[in-house]
């Protein structure tokens, strides 16, 4: 294909870039002390529950994909690892299984894919970044974030503030559906209202004699205009919302509960579940709590729930949610996730994966689990000659569910995960490490932040199969 105009300059030298790369590597290191700070007060006003068992749920019917064994009643014992003093570590959750005879998704056959040049659509003001969320059903407009930093003038004026916005690349149409302080939970599409659920934390100020952070946790709705966003609920104890892939239902945490909505966001009966009690490794982290995320399996009631991990020697958690039963099994990933996507459908858990133990995470890789048989594919996305660390930063799944886009190493590639297979795709540019993308769920596009100029500028990629 023709490469397209208004193609992004090239890398200006070895200088400039590395400036680039300090500049947002500040603005990412705020971002973590802040989430970081918010999870140490957060502790101190937390109660220990770590012992409390799971309610009595129903069996799982068959037709779902990874099974959660039955969760007895039981109680720490000696046989878990030592606590340090005043650290009282929860339960390790029971294995998930794959039984093949609950296959009931069929293999979609993989396609080939031709990439053009990118093509520059959105620029942000000097100081702001974007963050790409998803694509919407309709292939024709973008859920993403513009944080804007250049907005606060000084130190001690408050927390920046972000817009939540739909963009249409081919206008270049930008519609701001909804505002909140900059935040690094995405906020997620619901489909079947055209709404936008989004977590958001409430700025309160400082406590005059202490000086200590005052805040709480939200979760909103907006419907297009941000003056009329709804609170759905505040005092939350963690942050992260999932929306159910076809907009029939969305859950947050609340205390000791999973809090559920239906299609039109109306309240469903809550269910029983406490974090705190799976938080097994909890001495390991200095009794700092974990900070979760949740991707939702497509055409199913379970959420992949996971953490990354908040301290040098510990490793984050890799756990399955039912959400309509609060039942818990633990993926064993040989390591942990970083970010997570579902495969159109369902069947397959994209994962950019860490295994060693490092704030900031060093190295990782992408490993796919296939959940009719719990098989593991890590890919070796990366030459092994490159040197240095090998780091995967983002991915996007291909609709065909056996190819992944991934940014790695500066570098974009096409990956074939059943045979190991990738290529390097536009190989004259070089992707910032924290790329952002998406791809739209027909395969005709993709969106991400734009090479050189990293998180500051949104490119737009036609794509095509090949033959088409």
């Amino acid at each position: 294909m023709k490469n397209q105009r208004n193609r992004p300059e090239q890398p200006a030298g070895r200088s400039s870039r590395l400036k680039n790369v300090l500049v947002i590597l500040l603005i990412v290191a705020a971002i973590l002390l802040i989430a970081l700070f918010f999870a140490i007060h957060s502790l101190a006003g937390q109660t220990a529950n770590a012992n409390t068992p799971t309610a009595p749920v129903s069996s799982i019917p068959p037709t779902r994909m990874v099974v959660i064994p039955a969760i007895a009643t039981v109680t720490p014992t000696a046989t878990l690892p030592t606590a340090a003093p005043g650290v009282v570590n929860g339960i390790e959750p029971p294995p998930c299984t794959f039984p093949l005879a609950q296959i009931t998704t069929t293999a979609s056959a993989p396609a080939n894919y031709a990439f053009s040049d990118p093509r520059v659509v959105l620029t942000a003001l000097r100081g702001n970044y974007y963050s790409i969320v998803q694509w919407l059903p309709d292939n024709q407009q973008v859920l993403m974030a513009e944080a804007k930093y250049s907005a606060v003038e000084k130190m001690g004026s408050g927390p920046a503030k972000e817009s939540i916005d739909l963009f249409n690349p081919r206008t270049v149409k930008l519609k701001v559906y909804a505002l909140r302080n900059a935040h690094f939970d995405p906020p997620a599409w619901q489909a079947s209202l055209n709404a936008v659920v989004y977590p958001a934390f409430n700025y309160l100020g400082r406590d005059p004699n202490t000086h200590q952070l005052k805040f709480t946790r939200q979760v909103w709705v907006s419907y297009g205009d941000p003056n009329t966003a709804q609170m759905l609920a505040d005092n939350l104890p963690q942050f992260p919302v999932a929306v159910k892939p076809d907009g029939s239902g969305m859950v947050y945490l609340s205390d000791n509960q999973i809090s559920r909505r239906d299609a039109s966001m109306q309240a469903l009966p809550s269910v029983s579940f406490d974090p705190t009690q799976w938080d097994y490794d909890k001495s390991s982290r200095n009794g700092i709590p974990d900070h979760y995320a949740m991707a939702w399996q497509p055409g199913t009631s379970l959420i992949f729930f996971y953490s990354d991990g908040v301290s040098d020697n510990s490793s984050g958690y890799t756990f399955i949610l039912d959400s309509d039963t609060g039942r818990v099994c633990k993926l064993n990933l040989g390591g942990w996730a970083l970010k997570a996507h579902w495969s159109s459908d369902g069947q397959y858990l994209g994962i950019v994966r860490a295994t060693k133990y490092s704030l900031p995470i060093h190295s990782s890789d992408l490993t796919v689990l296939d959940t009719t048989t719990g098989k593991l594919y890590t890919l070796g996305i990366i030459p092994q000659d490159m040197e240095g660390d090998h780091f995967v930063s983002d991915l996007a799944w291909a609709p065909d569910n056996r190819h992944l886009i991934v940014v790695a190493n500066d570098r974009l590639y096409l990956a074939e995960f059943a045979s190991g297979q990738s290529v390097n795709v536009l190989p004259q540019y070089n992707w910032f490490f924290s790329s952002r993308l998406a791809w739209s769920p027909d395969g005709s596009k993709l969106v991400i932040c734009c090479p050189a100029n990293s998180t500051d500028r949104v490119c737009f990629i036609p794509v095509q199969k090949t033959g088409e």
